[in-house]
This record gives structure tokens, sequence and C-alpha cells, in this order.
């Protein structure tokens, strides 16, 4: 998941480490990491050819800093080595770009590559996103059955508790991607026909989306 992070905030513009590690961090939901973890996978993406790289001055990094406000500057200022040596910026490279795009149309049974998913489903043409909320919305539908199926035994009240609050996300869940899945389909041209076979899951539930 911390490929489709990277590369996600880079497609979006290039970027020294330390800033790109900030960025990280203000990504929808937050994605902690830490120096010793993004340095190494940056260097992998590099090896791949998913990114490149180039030695940038301070003093060139000062001159884009200039335009922005004291209290940055100030913070990268401080950033900065002591001795002066250069910093490398990242780019990324076309075949990076086609990696991003296979990353965000995976499958989207994870939660926490789902959010990052969403955060960069902007680089996908409407199409893919739109499959993209349907696979989501897919795998939420299957969980709901496999929930219905298979219901908590426990006579403890807080395993309860936390099966009945499962639930509820879900079915919240669900009535969120159904609006996401209705702008989406409203904002694409009418000659554009949808998934029969999607049509069909969906007629399971009642209008808004939320099972039964």
């Amino acid at each position: 998941m911390l490929d489709l992070a990277v590369l996600g905030l880079l497609k979006e513009g290039d970027l020294h480490g330390y800033e790109l590690n900030k960025r990280l961090k203000s990504l929808v939901g937050g994605y902690s990491t830490s120096f010793g973890a993004l340095y190494p996978a940056l260097a992998r993406l590099e090896r791949r050819g998913w990114v490149s790289s180039a030695a940038v001055a301070p003093e060139l990094i000062a001159d884009e800093e200039a335009s922005e406000g004291p209290a940055r500057r100030s913070r990268k200022r401080s950033a900065k080595p002591k001795s002066g040596r250069t910093r490398k910026v990242y780019h990324i490279t076309e075949a990076g770009e086609d990696h991003l795009l296979e990353l965000l149309q995976e499958d989207a049974n994870n939660e926490r590559r789902f959010r990052l998913q969403l955060a960069f489903c902007r680089f996908l043409t409407p199409d893919r996103r739109l499959a993209l909320f349907e696979l989501r919305r897919a795998h939420l539908v299957s969980l709901q059955a496999m929930a219905r199926r298979d219901p908590v035994q426990s006579t403890d009240p807080y395993v309860r508790s936390l099966f009945e609050w499962d639930q509820e996300r879900r079915e919240h869940d669900l009535v969120w991607l159904d609006r996401l899945i209705a702008g989406e389909r409203n904002s694409q041209p009418s000659s554009q026909t949808t998934d029969p076979m999607i049509d069909a899951d969906r007629s399971d539930f009642p209008t808004g989306g939320q099972p039964q």
C-alpha cells in the first residue's frame, strides 16, 4: 500500500523525501510511516523504474520556497541539511504512472487500501472509477450476506455489540457507496451502459442501497 500512496502523491507533483513523508501523513485517514520505511521504498521503486530522482541544490529549494508563507518556509529551512548538501527530489516515471493505474484498479477488499484508492481515483477514467466503486460495494454485500448466514453465537453482550457495530457500519458504507456510484453514473454520457450483472446484484436492495 505504501507504493500506492507514494506513486499517487508523486503523480500530483515532484517531491523530496521530507515533504513526501509529510504529505503521506496528511492523506485522508492518515498514512503514517517512518523515514526508515520510506527511503527503502523509494529506492525499490527507483530500481523498478517507477520513480526517478535528481539531486537538487539547497539554493534551488530555497527559490521554490520563496513564494510560500513565512511559517512554512521556516519549517522547511529547519529541516534542511546543515552541511548544504544536495537533496533528492523524486519524480514518477511513465512506467510508474502505468503501475499506479494498476494499483488503483486492484480488488477493493481491503478497507485501508480502498481509502488510498479513493484518494487518488481521480486519475482513473470514469468507467474504471465506477468499476472500483462497484467492486467495493460487491465486497461489502458479500460480507453482509455471510454475517447473516453465520451470526455471532456468543452470549457476551460486548462481543454481540461488536457484531452489530460491524453490520451497521457496512450498511452505512453501502448507502455512501450508492451515492458515489449514482453520482459517477450521472456524470457519464448517457450512451454508456452498465453491467447487467451489477444491476442484478443491486436488485437485492431497496432504494438507497441498504440491505433488507
